[in-house]
């Protein structure tokens, strides 16, 4: 008899051979049901509610636009700055209304999603496909990108930023891409122009090159030129065009105004710095500290900062010095009130990983009753502009208000998995997860993605405010740290049955 020992190992079995390794043609199948869902989903949206929901802010950033289209001249908005400027100048002239702003958010945030999708799947292969095409679904059908691609506001564009940013860089670590990297750092630029949450990325791209890549001294030195010149690119462009306009508008920070709002209830009344301006608030900060809930966009639009904007008018001060007072305002009241800070930033975190959790009744009637309101009341009673199509717009906006018409929509978003129950705090332990269980430029990645997230955790807990949407740039993060963890299981998983019958 045959010694049993020497029996040949079985062989796999075919459902595991194709998990591991599903056929081409099965592949491209996933592939166009992928797309498939990101056009549908969108297409049924607009079908509900076919309108454009306009915010607080879409005057700041369409006004500029308008003006282009009316005089031939962009001015950009001291505050906004020119990038989603521009998309909406670009969308007026491609479709005449301002409805196309919303039907180009939605085919960029569509493309960014099958961007993202399809980066992961270069990175881990055909192995991942079964795994990645499910997880792309949930990030098709996930409520937040769909939620702002139909606001005139700013958070799509930076999401469109985001994902090309990080797809970028995930592409230059597999091929070692000097082009691809070129593409990254101006992403990342063109973003932080927009709006200044990626601090760390520009220099994660450096500390790789420099650190972790193993490049010879000269292509360090090529690649860090790379990084440095392409995320400058885009402000030496401003800095051209601003040369040569008509008019510029004067630049008006914020950063400084939005952390004075998050700590203005401690303004330090008595003594310290500025006083006679303190005096000329007293009565407002006051005010602010007996109300029962407390609210920043009182401080920054209503009372307390443009009180102190006129005044700093009168003795003929630009609006960087009044960010820069609000800045030294709010550390003087972190001073004067540590404890209280510190418990506000607990409470914060709290909010972000687990109080809140996920939305998914987009849109609701308290959106569309927002959106008709702000309507009613633009910024600073902007003139009704033609490509606006005012009346059919607000007319579509209460026609649906009804939400009978949009519980199937919402069953939909409910079945995102992987964005459901606290997306926030299962990201923040998968991304540590990806950044011990990977190695190499997989790690380096994730490393930089870790920096970016948790940078972002603590803006949000300090001079932001911890909003759902705030977390747009992040979502690209979100999706590879939830679905490489499963990606990760999975190959285990259609690993397992060979190494069985390898050992048998």
């Amino acid at each position: 008899m045959s010694d049993p020992a020497e029996t040949p190992p079985r062989p796999p079995s075919k459902f595991a051979a194709f998990l591991r390794e599903p056929p081409r043609a099965f592949e491209a199948v996933l592939w166009l049901l992928l797309a498939a869902v990101i056009v549908g989903i969108r297409v049924y949206l607009w079908h509900l509610l076919p309108a454009y929901m306009w915010s607080r802010d879409a005057g700041s950033y369409t006004y500029a636009a308008f003006q282009w289209l009316d005089t031939g001249h962009m001015i950009f908005d001291g505050r906004r700055g020119p990038v989603y400027t521009l998309l909406i100048a670009a969308a007026l002239r491609l479709f005449g209304a301002l409805s196309g702003v919303v039907w180009l958010q939605h085919a960029l945030g569509g493309l960014s999603i099958l961007g993202i999708v399809a980066t992961a799947r270069v990175w881990w292969g055909r192995a991942a496909v079964v795994p990645l095409f499910l997880c792309g679904v949930c990030l098709a059908a996930y409520g937040l990108p769909l939620h702002l691609g139909q606001l005139i506001r700013n958070e799509s564009v930076i999401f469109i930023l985001s994902s090309l940013a990080f797809c970028s860089w995930w592409l230059a670590l597999k091929w070692n891409s000097k082009a691809w990297l070129f593409a990254a750092a101006l992403s990342a630029g063109v973003l932080t122009m927009t709006k200044n949450v990626f601090v760390p990325f520009p220099l994660a791209l450096a500390g790789g090159v420099l650190f972790l890549e193993g490049h010879a001294t000269r292509a360090k030195i090529t690649r860090v030129a790379v990084i440095v010149i392409a995320f400058l690119l885009p402000f030496a462009a401003l800095k051209v065009h601003n040369a040569f306009a008509r008019r510029v508008n004067p630049p008006e920070p914020q950063a400084g105004i939005l952390f004075y709002g998050r700590t203005a209830q401690w303004t330090k009344l008595d003594g310290g710095i500025e006083p006679e301006l303190k005096e000329k608030i007293r009565a407002e900060v006051e005010d602010y500290r007996a109300r029962p809930k407390l609210d920043n966009n009182i401080v920054i639009k209503r009372t307390i900062v443009p009180h102190l904007w006129r005044e700093l008018q009168a003795q003929g001060k630009s609006a960087v010095e009044l960010d820069r007072l609000c800045r030294r305002l709010a550390f003087e009241a972190i001073q004067n009130q540590p404890a209280a800070f510190w418990q506000q930033v607990r409470g914060d975190i709290y909010k972000l990983h687990i109080h809140d959790g996920v939305k998914n009744e987009f849109p609701s009637p308290e959106q569309i009753g927002d959106a008709i309101a702000e309507m009613h009341h633009r910024d600073d009673q902007q003139q009704v502009h033609p490509t606006m199509e005012y009346d059919k717009n607000l007319a579509a906006l209460e026609a649906h208000e009804d939400q009978e018409n949009f519980r199937l929509f919402h069953r939909l978003l409910s079945r995102a998995m992987l964005f459901q129950f606290y997306p926030v705090l299962e990201t923040t332990i998968a991304i540590c997860l990806m950044c011990f269980f990977t190695r190499g430029r997989e790690r380096e990645f994730f490393l930089g993605c870790a920096a970016v997230w948790f940078f972002n955790m603590v803006l949000l807990s300090t001079v932001g405010r911890p909003i759902e949407r705030y977390l747009m740039p992040l979502v690209p993060v979100m999706f590879w740290s939830l679905s490489g963890v499963l990606v990760l299981l999975w190959k285990l998983a259609v690993r397992a049955p060979r190494e069985t019958a390898s050992g048998a």
